[in-house]
C-alpha cells in the first residue's frame, strides 16, 4: 500500500509537471498577448508549489479575468515584481495563460512542487523495502527444529501406556 502511495504521488507530480510544460510551449507558440496588472507579492505557504504569489488582472475580449499565479519561480520573488506583465492568453479558452518567464495560470497546485516528488520517490522506497522483508526469507536456510507447545517439551504419554509400561519393569 505504501509502494503504490508513493509511486502513484510521483508519477501524479511528474505528469502535472509535464503538463505544465506542453501547455505553456503551446501558448507561447498560439497564444494572443496581453496586458495585465500585478498586484502585491502573497506568502503562501504550505499552499503549493512555492511560498510566494501574485494575484494578476487582465481583459480579453472585452471579459475582465483574475488570477492567483506563482512569483518568480517555485522558490518565490527575489525582487517586487513589475506593476504590468504581458500575458500570452489562449484565444478559445481566455483563463488559461502563460507568462513571460514561464508561469501558467494553475502553477499554484498541490502537485506543482518538485520536493513531492522527492517525497513521493521516499515513500515508494520504504514501501518497497517493507514489501522485500515481508516476502523475503529471514535468513539462511538450515535445519529447523520443531515448535514446542506449552510446558514439557517431550510428548506426554496417556494413563493406558504409563500402566503398560510399569507393569513390564
Amino acid at each position: 500500500m505504501v509502494l503504490l502511495a508513493g509511486l502513484s504521488y510521483a508519477t501524479g507530480i511528474a505528469g502535472y509537471k509535464w503538463h505544465l510544460h506542453a501547455k505553456a510551449e503551446r501558448l507561447r507558440a498560439e497564444g494572443v498577448p496581453v496586458q495585465a496588472v500585478v498586484g502585491r507579492r502573497r506568502d503562501t505557504v504550505g499552499r503549493g508549489g512555492g511560498t510566494d504569489t501574485v494575484r494578476v488582472w487582465y481583459d480579453h475580449a472585452g471579459v475582465a479575468y483574475s488570477k492567483r499565479i506563482l512569483c518568480g519561480s517555485a522558490g518565490g520573488c527575489t525582487e517586487e515584481p513589475p506593476r504590468t506583465m504581458t500575458l500570452l492568453v489562449n484565444r478559445e479558452r481566455p483563463g488559461e495563460f502563460v507568462t513571460e518567464n514561464g508561469i501558467t495560470d494553475d502553477s499554484v497546485f498541490v502537485l506543482n512542487a518538485w520536493g513531492g516528488l522527492v517525497f513521493g520517490l521516499v515513500v515508494a522506497a520504504v514501501g518497497g523495502v517493507l514489501l522485500a522483508s515481508a516476502y523475503l526469507p529471514d535468513g539462511p536456510p538450515g535445519r529447523r527444529l520443531p515448535p514446542r507447545g506449552p510446558g514439557r517439551d517431550r510428548p506426554r504419554r496417556s494413563g493406558r501406556t504409563r500402566r503398560l509400561r510399569a507393569r513390564r519393569r
